[in-house]
C-alpha cells in the first residue's frame, strides 16, 4: 500500500470511527399502526452524543427474522417524508423491515430550517453533518441488527438524493451492508468550492471514492436522463467506478420528478439481493 493510500485510510478511521462500545441507550415507542403496518419510533445515541432518532416499519403480523432495507431521505426532508415512508410501505408488505432515520441537521435534529443553500455554500458544515451522517447510519445498524425480528445478514440501503450521498460512504465503509439502491444520486458535483480544505472536505465524503469499496455488494444506480442537480455525467462517473454485480437505470425524468416511477426498478433489485417476496 502506497504512503498516500495509508494516509487516506487513516484520514478515514479518524472521521467516520466511533467508539463501539458506547451504549446506544436506546427509546422506544409505538408510532402507529393499521392496515397491517406497524410503526414504531427508536431514539439512540450516536457520536457526540447526538441523539439519533428514526422510524422500524415491519409487519404486524409477520414472524421471524426479515430482511433489513434501510431508507435515507433527500435533503430538506426528513424520516417523517413520504418519500420515504411510501416506499418502505410497499417493501414491508412484500416481507421487509424498513428503517428510516433523521440524517444530521434534518427533522427533529434541525437547528434551523433547512434549504438547499446549506449544500452549495457552506463546505464545512456540509462536511460535519455528512460524517456525522455516517456515523448516525453504523450505529442505528449496530442497534437494529440486535433485534430479533431483523435478519442480520440481509441488510441493504436506499438512499435518494442526498441520502444517496451521504449513504455512500456508509456503505462503502460497512461490509454489513449486502445491497445498496442509490437513487438520484453520483459523484460529487462540488469540486474546487471551498478553496484547499474544501477539496480535501469534497473528497473525504464524494461518494465516487467508495464506490470501489463497494465490490462483492449488489449495487443499482436509478437516474434520472434530465437531472439538473445530480447531472448525469455525475451518476455515470459513479457507476463507473463500481464492481460488479451493478446496474443501471435510467429514467425519463429529472431530479424533482423522479417520484413516483423513481422506486419501480428498485422494489424487484432488492427482492432478488436479499432474498424476499418473490426475489
Amino acid at each position: 500500500m502506497s504512503d498516500d493510500a495509508i494516509h487516506q485510510s487513516l484520514l478515514r478511521e479518524l472521521a467516520f470511527g466511533y467508539d463501539r462500545d458506547l451504549p446506544l441507550d436506546a427509546k422506544t415507542a409505538a408510532a402507529g399502526e393499521g392496515g397491517g403496518l406497524s410503526v414504531e419510533r427508536f431514539e439512540i445515541t450516536s457520536r457526540y452524543e447526538e441523539r439519533v432518532a428514526g422510524f422500524l416499519m415491519q409487519s404486524a403480523e409477520a414472524d421471524g427474522p426479515r430482511p433489513l432495507i434501510l431508507v435515507g431521505h433527500p435533503g430538506t426532508l426528513d424520516k417523517s417524508s413520504d418519500y420515504v415512508l411510501w416506499p418502505a410501505e410497499q417493501w414491508v408488505a412484500r416481507g421487509a423491515i424498513c428503517a428510516t432515520i433523521d440524517q444530521a441537521g434534518h427533522g427533529e435534529r434541525a437547528k434551523r430550517p433547512v434549504s438547499m443553500e446549506d449544500f452549495q455554500r457552506w463546505p464545512m458544515r456540509r462536511l460535519d453533518q455528512s460524517l456525522q451522517t455516517v456515523v448516525d447510519w453504523m450505529r442505528t445498524l449496530d442497534y437494529l441488527s440486535e433485534r430479533p425480528e431483523v435478519d442480520a445478514e440481509q441488510v441493504g440501503f436506499v438512499g435518494f438524493s442526498m441520502g444517496g450521498m451521504r449513504g455512500a460512504p456508509f456503505v462503502g465503509l460497512d461490509q454489513r451492508v449486502k445491497a445498496a439502491s442509490f437513487c438520484i444520486s453520483g459523484a460529487s458535483t462540488l469540486a474546487g468550492r471551498g478553496g484547499s480544505a474544501g477539496d480535501l472536505a469534497n473528497h473525504l465524503t464524494d461518494p465516487g471514492v467508495y464506490a470501489p469499496m463497494m465490490a462483492g455488494r449488489a449495487i443499482q444506480v436509478v437516474a434520472g436522463e434530465r437531472d439538473d442537480l445530480i447531472t448525469p455525467e455525475a451518476t455515470q462517473r459513479f457507476y463507473d467506478q463500481l464492481s460488479e454485480p451493478r446496474e443501471l437505470v435510467w429514467l425519463p425524468c429529472g431530479h424533482w420528478d423522479f417520484m413516483p416511477q423513481g422506486i419501480q426498478p428498485v422494489g424487484p433489485f432488492l427482492e432478488r439481493a436479499l432474498e424476499f417476496g418473490d426475489g
